[in-house]
Order: C-alpha cells, then sequence, then structure tokens
C-alpha cells in the first residue's frame, strides 16, 4: 500500500495541473452558456490547482510554517504531511468537478466558495504575519506565506465577483441556501482538512515533505535556534 501512494504522490500534482488546463478550456468553450456564478465557481477550482503550486513547488514550503503555527517540533510531517495536504487538495479539486459534472454551480454552492475563498485569504494573510514574526529575525523581510500570492490575485477577485453576484437583488439567496452553503462549507472542511490530520498526522509519518521550499533560506539557523527537526 506504502508504494501505491507514494507512487500516487509523485504525480498527483500532473494530474492538478492537466484538470485545471482541462477546467479552463470548459470555462473558454462555454462562456456564452454558462451562467455567471458556474463560470465563477468553476474559475475558482482553477485557481485552487494554482493555488497548490505554489504552496508545494513554487515556492513551495507551506507546511513548514503551518507545522510551527501547529506547535510541531518535526517540521517535515506533522500535523502535515505530504498525504494529508494532498487528500485536502486533489479531495477539494475532486469536489468541485463532481458538482460541475452532476448538477452544475448553483447559489448554496456559490456561497460557499465565497466564503472559503474569503477564508483562503485571511488564512495566509495570518500565517504570512506569523511568519514574519517568527522569521523576521532570520532575513525574511516581507509578510509572505506559500499561497498568498494566488489568495489575493486568484480567490480574493472571486470572492468579491460571487459576492457582487449573489448580493444582487434578483440572485439573492434564500435564508435556507445561507444556511445549507454554511453547514456544507464546515462539513468538507473538516473532511477534507481536520480529518486528514486527525487521522493521518504521525510525527513518524513516511509522507514527510522533503524540502523546505520559501523558508529554506532561514531553516538552517531557526532550527539550530529552536531545537526543531525537519
Amino acid at each position: 500500500m506504502e508504494t501505491i501512494i507514494n507512487g500516487w504522490l509523485s504525480i498527483w500534482l500532473y494530474v492538478m495541473v492537466a484538470i485545471g488546463a482541462y477546467l479552463s478550456w470548459l470555462i473558454y468553450k462555454n462562456r456564452k452558456n454558462w451562467t455567471t456564478l458556474n463560470i465563477l465557481c468553476t474559475l475558482a477550482v482553477v485557481v485552487l490547482v494554482l493555488h497548490v503550486i505554489e504552496e508545494w513547488v513554487l515556492p513551495g514550503g507551506l507546511h513548514y510554517s503551518y507545522n510551527i503555527d501547529h506547535g510541531s517540533s518535526i517540521l517535515s510531517c506533522y500535523p502535515m504531511n505530504r498525504l494529508t495536504d494532498m487528500i485536502t487538495n486533489f479531495g477539494g479539486v475532486l469536489l468541485g468537478c463532481i458538482v460541475l459534472k452532476f448538477w452544475g454551480f448553483r447559489k448554496p454552492a456559490g456561497i460557499s466558495i465565497m466564503l472559503f475563498s474569503a477564508f483562503e485569504v485571511v488564512i495566509h494573510i495570518v500565517i504570512g504575519i506569523n511568519s514574519m514574526r517568527t522569521f523576521g529575525i532570520y532575513g525574511q523581510n516581507i509578510v509572505y506565506s506559500p499561497g498568498l500570492i494566488t489568495s489575493l490575485f486568484g480567490f480574493l477577485p472571486i470572492c468579491i465577483a460571487l459576492a457582487i453576484y449573489l448580493l444582487k437583488k434578483e440572485n439573492r439567496p434564500k435564508i435556507k441556501q445561507w444556511i445549507m452553503a454554511i453547514i456544507a462549507m464546515f462539513g468538507f472542511c473538516f473532511l477534507l482538512i481536520n480529518l486528514p490530520e486527525m487521522v493521518l498526522g504521525d510525527e513518524k509519518s513516511p509522507y514527510a515533505f522533503t524540502d523546505r521550499g520559501y523558508y529554506e533560506q532561514f531553516s538552517e539557523k531557526y532550527e539550530a535556534d529552536n531545537d526543531m527537526i525537519y
């Protein structure tokens, strides 16, 4: 099983990129037929793909600051490791694809994606501020966390556009739709983020990250000063 999982972990980002490219093509192909809501929500899934690339590869390293913020002293794999974060992100993209395929994005989904987009912006700003506090003495001189750029220039505009669309009188969701959307968003966040870390988070996980990404430039001195293990 471990061999299969490691094999998937070696290719899943490529699969994500392929999905993102396909969804981008669908948006272009259906730009005159889809509703504004369907276009914006599908675009949010594409942004999620780009967001994951920033967190994992360009420059990568979100796990490093995330695990520090969660009190870990083993920064490569606890509580976030490659397996838990793959489940979180691939699960989110897969969920978006399923909704698009079988139902299309409607108002409850639009509300959920709007709120999720806003939370992504806030979370990455907070992580960036915490990173600045942690690594400022080691050379970090800007408020940044891997994922912040795609949050500010991807999720934030989509959040604003969805808010404008959903707050128009003719599009305004009913209270029941708001309740459904909020419950669904928190429910899926628990299933895709908290639950994988609760079940699969392990200080001895075989699915450790192999590099520190953006934080590589600060890590040697920081880990030595704080008796940390990577």
